[in-house]
């Protein structure tokens, strides 16, 4: 018999650049880009490279402008 409760949702710390760009919306060139020129903060995890959900999130707040209308 399976267990059909609800998992509790786990909050997401970290993401890869390939899925960072896939939730903003933005190229994954466009955040290595950044990244290189220093803008947005990485982090290892061996030989990944992940940026953190508050350093991803700090830096949408500090550059995604509103658009009027």
């Amino acid at each position: 018999m399976t267990d059909h409760r609800e998992q509790p949702k786990i909050e997401r710390l970290a993401w890869p650049i390939e899925e960072a760009a896939q939730s903003t919306g933005v190229s994954k060139g466009y955040l290595r880009k950044i990244i290189a020129a220093g803008e947005l903060k990485t982090t290892r995890a061996g030989r990944r490279v992940l940026i953190r959900d508050s350093d991803l999130r700090a830096w949408l707040d500090q550059n995604v402008q509103e658009t009027p209308g």
